[in-house]
């Protein structure tokens, strides 16, 4: 007998006896064509791996019993981090594919883009790496003009949604490569989409920059990173890195010019990479002469605070709540997913793209949280007297645990910037503008976030939706080499601050910890 899995294009087919998967996830991670949503990288903690088994009625244990409902056990669902490889299974994973929602605009009013190139002729490419999606625009490396943009989920999700499954993953020779080859392929793949949109030839483009979080760089250049996921979080490198496009650490694998270059954009530390970095060049941080913020508030939660004089900055572990993973209807920003909440009415709401609803996003979640709040659902000490939970819809339900992760996240942020603000000497009223990054961010409502202390109640008026900040400034080092010497300059100009280790930083965040209303 063989194992099937069916896919919406492809039924995949295994001998039982050359498989050595202890289980259906490990199975499907194995093949780069499926994309599949496994938050916690097959850790049998998020319940979202949901699969439907055709023909196998084999025991469902209590543990994985959990995370299903009556109905979705009698429809033959089930996780497939819990389940067995075993003769003879259908596993039906069609119709699993969801269509999120990407940023890719900048909303910056100030960007400067400057012509001066390092090649200076034929076509360039810029991408933004993110740990949940990845991000790619072709330009005209002689005009600036921005021809066309592609972008799609990160395809190393299935290896698990945050940095540390992925470092976890990656902790092997060989599964360090796979990495390496999922994302390389990848933005390989966007390229061609993109030279397809516009008729350009591969051989046409001579410039690739390239800007992520640390860990994702470091799987980008094929580099080990461990040292990033445990003390002292050292990285292998934190440096700019020019390559050849046949350099042997990319395998080739990006298809461009014979001559052409591909630059890796250098970071601050293990958890402010260079999509933060590129983000400061965007907002112009490292030349204002008035204090600001640049808050990204991904799968992690960045944090920059400065102006031309200095910068701090530091990382929080705020983002799986507010991307999904850890909430129990929670879902990213996809096709369907309740995206605004009406303060007034929980029961009244919105989804992306005007689908029915399948979950809730973080925007939606935060405004949720806080119409909660209003309506004297939860306390300010985020208590909820129903111990079944918060029906939105019948089947968007947030319970006890999701508020806590909502408390979590936020007291982790709201603990981050107070650090930044104590350490920088600044106050509240001193703030010229907060830039609001990435997707989530530049949709979060203001009203929400400051209604619920995610962001502080001084800084209200103060917040600017800033867009993708991350690939307008991998744009500008495209496009202008002298952002390179710019990079590094800012990068001594930015000192990080490590809030694993900062002794206030535990005492701030247990003060965040309640709802403000």
């Amino acid at each position: 007998m063989t194992i099937k899995i069916l896919t919406d294009t492809k039924t995949f087919e295994f001998e039982p006896s050359n498989l050595k998967h202890p289980n259906i996830y490990s199975l499907i991670k194995s093949i780069p064509e499926i994309d599949f949503i496994a938050p916690c990288g097959g850790g049998k903690r998020c319940g979202k791996c949901k699969i439907r088994l055709m023909n196998d009625k084999s025991d469902i244990s209590a543990s994985e019993q959990v995370f299903l409902t009556q109905k979705e056990i009698e429809d033959n669902i089930r996780l497939a981090c819990f389940v067995p490889i075993s003769d003879g299974q259908i596993i039906d994973l069609t119709d699993i594919k969801a269509v999120q929602s990407i940023m890719t605009d900048n909303k910056l009013l100030n960007s400067k883009i400057v012509v001066n190139p390092i090649i200076t002729y034929g076509y360039g490419v810029a991408v933004d790496i993110g740990t949940t999606t990845v991000a790619a625009s072709l330009y005209d490396l002689q005009t600036a003009k921005r021809l066309s943009v592609a972008s799609d989920v990160n395809k190393q999700a299935r290896f698990g949604s945050d940095v540390i499954s992925r470092i976890q993953f990656a902790s092997t020779k060989e599964n360090l490569m796979f990495m390496q080859d999922t994302i390389l392929n990848e933005v390989n793949s966007l390229i061609q989409k993109l030279c397809s949109d516009t008729s350009v030839g591969y051989n046409e483009i001579n410039l690739v920059a390239i800007a992520g979080n640390t860990t994702m760089q470091h799987l980008f250049m094929g580099l080990d990173p461990t040292g990033i996921g445990v003390a002292p979080f050292t990285p292998v490198t934190l440096d700019t890195h020019i390559f050849d496009y046949d350099a042997p650490e990319l395998k080739s694998i990006i298809k461009i010019n014979n001559n052409g270059k591909i630059i890796v954009c250098g970071s601050i530390a293990s958890y402010v990479g260079a999509d933060i970095l590129a983000g400061i060049l965007a907002t112009g941080i490292h030349m204002s002469d008035k204090p600001c913020v640049l808050l990204d508030i991904g799968t992690n939660g960045e944090i920059v605070l400065g102006s031309k004089n200095k910068i701090y900055s530091c990382a929080t572990a705020a983002g799986p709540a507010f991307e999904g993973a850890n909430i129990s209807c929670g879902v990213a920003g996809i096709q369907g997913a309740i995206n605004s909440v009406s303060y007034d009415d929980v029961n009244k709401f919105t989804t992306i793209g005007d689908k029915k609803p399948v979950g809730i996003c973080g925007s939606g979640l935060i405004d949720a949280i806080y119409s909660m709040l209003k309506n004297g659902i939860i306390e300010e000490s985020g208590y909820m007297e129903s111990s079944e939970g918060f029906m939105i819809t019948n089947n968007v339900i947030l319970t006890q645990k999701d508020v806590r992760e909502v408390q979590n996240a936020k007291a982790a942020i709201a603990a981050g910037l107070k650090i930044l603000i104590k350490r920088s000497g600044y106050k509240y009223s001193d703030i010229d503008k907060v830039y609001l990054a990435g997707g989530f961010g530049t949709v979060l409502n203001v009203e929400s976030s400051t209604g619920i202390g995610l962001i502080p109640l001084e800084l209200k008026q103060k917040v600017v939706p800033a867009g993708n900040t991350s690939l307008t400034g991998i744009t500008m080092l495209l496009l202008d080499k002298t952002n390179i010497e710019t990079i590094d300059n800012i990068r001594n100009l930015t000192e990080y601050i490590e809030l694993s280790q900062d002794s206030e930083f535990t005492d701030e965040y247990v003060d965040n910890m309640f709802f403000e209303v």
